[in-house]
C-alpha cells in the first residue's frame, strides 16, 4: 500500500473521532469552520475576516486570523480570539476570556469572571449583577485606557498598574474606591524602555473578588454605581 493511500485510510478512520462530540458541522471555501457541540456551544473557526453572533445560549468559542468579532448575546462560557481586531461583546452571562494582538475591547454588561487582553487597544467593561457572586476581574493592556464598571457594592481585592514612558502626555488613576496610589519616581528600565509606574491597590467590602488592571501609556478608570 502505498503512502497516499495510507494516509487517507488514516484520515477516513480518525474523522468519526474528530466530530463525535458535535451535532453539526460545516466547512467553508473561504476558510471557516463552524461546529455546534452536543451542548450545543457555537464554534466557529476562520482564516481571516470578521465573526458576527448573534445569540450563543450555550456558549462560544470564536478564533479569526484577523479581524473584528462582535457577539449580541452569549452565556456559560465566551472564549474569543482575534490576530487583530476589535471585539465586542453586548451581553454575557458567563465567563468570558477575550484577547486581540491589535484592537479594542468592550463588553457592554457581564454577569461572570472576565479576562480580556489586547495588545493595542482600549478596554471598557461594565459588571453587573449580585454582589454575592464570584467573579475575578483580570483586564491587560500594552496600549490603551481601561474602563472599569462595577456595582456600587461590589466586594474586590485591587490591584491597577500603569506604566508609562517618556511622552508628553500625562496619566492617571481615576477612582473612588478608597484605594491607596502611589507613583514611583525613578524610571525603570529592567522592561528595556525607561518606565514609571502608577499602583492603585486595596480591598473593598470583603474583597471576595480579584481585580487586576494593567496597563501601558493608558488610563485607568474605576467606577462603581
Amino acid at each position: 500500500m502505498n503512502l497516499r493511500k495510507t494516509c487517507a485510510l488514516l484520515l477516513a478512520s480518525a474523522l468519526p473521532v474528530i466530530m463525535a462530540g458535535c451535532k453539526s458541522y460545516e466547512s467553508f471555501d473561504d476558510g471557516v469552520t463552524s461546529a455546534k457541540t452536543d451542548s450545543g456551544e457555537v464554534n466557529i473557526t476562520k482564516m481571516g475576516g470578521g465573526i458576527d453572533v448573534e445569540d450563543a445560549p450555550h456558549g462560544a468559542n470564536l478564533t479569526t486570523m484577523g479581524g473584528g468579532i462582535h457577539v449580541r448575546n452569549v452565556a456559560v462560557l465566551a472564549k474569543v480570539k482575534t490576530m487583530g481586531g476589535g471585539i465586542d461583546i453586548d451581553r454575557s452571562t458567563g465567563t468570558v476570556d477575550a484577547s486581540t494582538m491589535g484592537g479594542g475591547i468592550t463588553i457592554g454588561t457581564a454577569n461572570g469572571p472576565i479576562k480580556a487582553s489586547t495588545m493595542g487597544g482600549d478596554i471598557k467593561v461594565r459588571e453587573v449583577g449580585s454582589s454575592s457572586q464570584e467573579r475575578d476581574i483580570e483586564l491587560t493592556s500594552k496600549g490603551g485606557t481601561i474602563e472599569l464598571t462595577v456595582p456600587k457594592d461590589f466586594p474586590m481585592e485591587v490591584r491597577i498598574t500603569v506604566a508609562y514612558t517618556k511622552t508628553d502626555r500625562d496619566f492617571r488613576i481615576d477612582q473612588h474606591a478608597g484605594l491607596e496610589v502611589r507613583e514611583t519616581n525613578v524610571w525603570d528600565t529592567s522592561e528595556g524602555t525607561p518606565r514609571k509606574y502608577i499602583r492603585a491597590a486595596g480591598r473593598v467590602g470583603s474583597g471576595l473578588n480579584q481585580v487586576t488592571i494593567k496597563t501601558i501609556n493608558g488610563d485607568v478608570i474605576l467606577r462603581q454605581e
